[in-house]
């Protein structure tokens, strides 16, 4: 199956990557059938050498699975010039990748793909086999039940009952949690917050909703 491009290191980034591959295989004294033995054959030694050279874009997984095998430091990552875009889908695909070897996932979904690499505050970090996306809160409208920085995990329903707490993209390409109303002619979207502006729609679909709120987690510090 080809490899789908936002899987693949950009051709901008690609020769930072390759150079750190390089620099860790011969650290390391591995030849490139040594490091193809270490990665189970995903990829042969012909494929990694052309990963290397740069004759061939490298996918993040397996990026990462080389940076597993040599204990890169994530600190190495941060050398890697990038724009603000970059950064945050590479962070994105580091976080996905080390939960997933963590949890042993490698099964999230198309739609759950689609909506980390949407929304600029969605992330994969699963707390449980019910619920494995988050948004991190960039705002205080729904404070005091939950606080800008809070992280909070949803999960999609079938339909959704008044007072559900829901994430949906208020604006662009960020996401927020609002409280669902639903009368026979209007849905409000309720902000807890009074400085910020309740919602009132004449038309809506439970599709416009990424989720409802499972759990959330905040940083105490």
């Amino acid at each position: 199956m080809r490899t789908k491009k936002q899987d693949l290191i950009s051709d901008d980034l690609k020769p930072f990557v390759c150079g750190i591959i390089k620099e860790y295989r011969e650290k390391y004294n591995y030849s490139l059938e040594d490091l193809s033995r270490a990665l189970n054959y995903k990829k042969n030694r012909q494929t990694l050498h052309k990963y290397e050279t740069g004759s061939l874009n490298i996918p993040y997984e397996i990026f990462f699975d080389i940076a597993s095998i040599f204990n890169i430091n994530s600190d190495v990552f941060n050398e890697i010039p990038m724009t603000k875009s970059e950064k945050e889908l590479f962070e994105k695909k580091m976080i996905k990748n080390y939960v997933d070897t963590m949890t042993g996932n490698k099964n999230i979904t198309s739609r759950g793909e689609k909506i980390i690499n949407t929304y600029k505050n969605a992330s994969y970090e699963p707390v449980s086999k019910q619920c494995d996306l988050s948004v991190k809160l960039l705002d205080d409208s729904m404070a005091p039940v939950y606080l800008k920085g809070d992280r909070v995990f949803f999960k999609k329903k079938d339909n959704y009952n008044n007072g559900d707490d829901i994430v949906l993209a208020v604006k662009g390409n960020i996401l927020s949690v609002r409280r669902i109303y639903k009368s026979q002619k209007s849905i409000i979207l309720q902000a807890m917050n009074p400085k910020y502006q309740t919602i009132v729609v004449n038309v809506f679909s439970d599709d416009m909703i990424l989720g409802k709120v499972e759990t959330m987690s905040r940083e105490i510090k």
